[in-house]
């Protein structure tokens, strides 16, 4: 059965229509686990290799420790079954998996329990169970991973984004905050729950489990909590916006601090002194005494340009049972313990166990947290239209705003319906309409009828026209065709790559080429007067100049 498995693997991974465009395929592991990517097999060893954007190397399974071997289409989520070997049926289905091996696995649940702690891995189409292996401090920001049902270990890539979780069913959450601490948040990410001793112009001086009273300075904070409310600060995102936009008045001299009651009232100042019963702030050149007990949080505003979050340094953020996170670089892992350097901690050390999840990639800290404070950042008022350097840009007059319009048209590796290759790149010196649509989109066959009405009048034999279906059979697509006469070249999109790649979220989509290839209009299903919009923007493109 090993070897019947892998062979049916092989020959579908060689088939024209999966290898085409190079569809990423999803690999089912049999304890529940999965990874995205591109496949490939050794017969020699019956062994499974998927090279996934997530890892610096290929992942190599057993075929025993696989489930199924399924198909994504990023479009409708659709999932497309296996050609068996024993029948060669070349039919899709819509199960989630299949090519089930029959062979017993005898030691994958040994591997996932080996080690004390429980791992998992989540990104973007990887979940898997496994473990953290020790490596040395370095700055490249990689972290090493042995998925438990995989025969090898993987950096994970530095461009990659995700988290590894950390459980254990003995270990609960502790607290190591003293009486009276409250979280400070540094604008690095860390989280620490401290006493604040002194607040003034120099930054916060605070003491917390293991430190004594240690200076904070401004540049550094991010936000105080002053006093504990028993629910969420209901701060209204109107108001939020209205206080984060300084005015151009003030732009030499912008607002340092948001002052946030425990009502959920905002107040934009400039923080004096903190004592134990008053802040003193700033406003417009005049001094207010606020209540501490009525002050719920305090955050410091920083110019978004100075925002520490756009950083391309690599770094993982932690999460700690005892409810402390930390942002570390020059990280390591060393006998299943967690070191680093910490901008609040300095040289920071912790079991593994005690770390609840390791988020890692760029802009960690964002991901690993809904905290509403990285979005508090002040921005300068519009600067009115008249005194701009630049007029701003401007949506497209015809269709609909696309990242496509003014890039070159992307290519696609697609047959017609007569099974012919079809080479789009041929078509420049040709205004070119891409139509997609499907037999079961009755707008999308009346958009076909009312494009070709519009082409033989303004362009004529000069317009190349191709209209491309859309997850459907040659039989179907036909049986359409006939129905509302249409002279196109008629191409088969059977695995929606190329609606992916050309953002065709729904029926009707019409797409414009110019004679260069350059996409000048994008026309969807939202589009009001969608006729009129399509042929004054195929007579637009006719009369600018060759």
């Amino acid at each position: 059965m090993r070897n019947g498995f892998v062979f049916a693997v092989m020959f579908c991974f060689a088939a024209p229509s999966f290898c085409a465009a190079a569809p990423a395929m999803r690999v089912w592991l049999v304890d529940g686990g999965y990874v995205d990517g591109n496949l490939s097999c050794d017969g020699s060893t019956d062994r499974i290799l998927c090279d996934s954007p997530l890892f610096a190397t290929p992942l190599v399974f057993d075929a025993e420790v696989v489930q199924s071997i399924t198909k994504k289409n990023t479009i409708f989520g659709r999932r497309y079954k296996l050609r068996r070997l024993e029948t060669l049926q070349g039919e899709f289905g819509n199960p989630a998996r299949a090519l089930v091996t029959q062979s017993a696995v005898s030691d994958w649940r040994r591997l996932i329990t080996s080690h004390s702690l429980e791992m998992k891995l989540e990104s973007s189409g990887v979940e898997l169970s496994g473990w953290l292996l020790d490596r040395p401090p370095n700055r490249s920001g990689r972290l090493v991973w042995q998925t438990a049902l995989a025969v090898n270990a993987s950096m994970i890539s530095q461009s990659s984004q995700g988290r590894i979780v950390i459980g254990s069913p003995l270990r609960e959450d502790v607290s190591d905050a003293s009486d009276g601490a409250l979280p400070i948040v540094f604008r690095a990410g860390d989280v620490v729950d401290a006493v604040i001793t002194r607040m003034d112009s120099h930054g916060v001086t605070a003491r917390w489990s293991g430190r004594g009273d240690v200076l904070i300075p401004n540049a550094d904070l991010e936000s105080v909590t002053l006093t504990k409310v028993t629910k969420p600060l209901d701060v209204h995102p109107r108001d939020l916006q209205r206080v984060l936009v300084v005015p151009r008045l003030m732009k030499d001299t912008p607002p340092t601090h948001l002052v946030v009651s425990v009502t959920g009232d905002l107040l934009r100042c400039n923080v004096l002194e903190l004592t134990a019963d008053v802040l003193a702030v700033q406003v417009r050149s005049k001094t207010i005494e606020l209540p501490r007990h009525r002050v719920a949080k305090i955050v410091w505003l920083h110019p978004q340009s100075a925002s520490q979050r756009t950083s391309t340094e690599n770094r993982i953020h932690a999460m700690l049972v005892d409810h402390r996170q930390v942002t570390l670089r020059d990280f390591a892992i060393e006998a299943q313990q967690l070191t680093g350097q910490s901008r609040a901690f300095d040289e920071f050390a912790v079991p593994l166990s005690d770390v609840k999840s390791i988020y890692f990639g760029r802009d960690a800290v964002a991901r690993a947290s809904d905290r509403v404070e990285r979005d508090w950042a002040f921005e300068s008022a519009t600067v009115p239209m008249a005194y701009r350097d630049e007029p701003p840009r401007k949506a497209p007059a015809l269709g609909v705003a696309s990242p496509l319009i003014g890039k070159p048209a992307p290519d696609f590796n697609l047959n017609t319906i007569e099974r012919e290759s079809f080479d789009l790149a041929a078509l420049k010196g040709r205004v070119v309409v891409v139509d997609f649509w499907a037999s079961w989109s009755a707008p999308s066959l009346q958009g076909l009828s009312e494009s070709a009405q519009a082409i033989l009048e303004i362009g004529g034999n000069d317009v190349a026209w191709v209209a491309i279906n859309l997850e459907e059979s040659a039989a179907t697509a036909s049986r359409a065709i006939e129905r509302v006469s249409v002279d196109a070249s008629v191409l088969m999109d059977v695995d929606g790559d190329a609606a992916y790649v050309y953002e065709a979220k729904s029926l009707p989509h019409t797409v414009i080429l110019d004679r260069n290839g350059v996409v000048v209009t994008v026309i969807d299903s939202s589009t009001p007067k969608r006729l009129e919009v399509f042929r004054q923007a195929l007579q637009q493109v006719f009369t600018e100049p060759k």
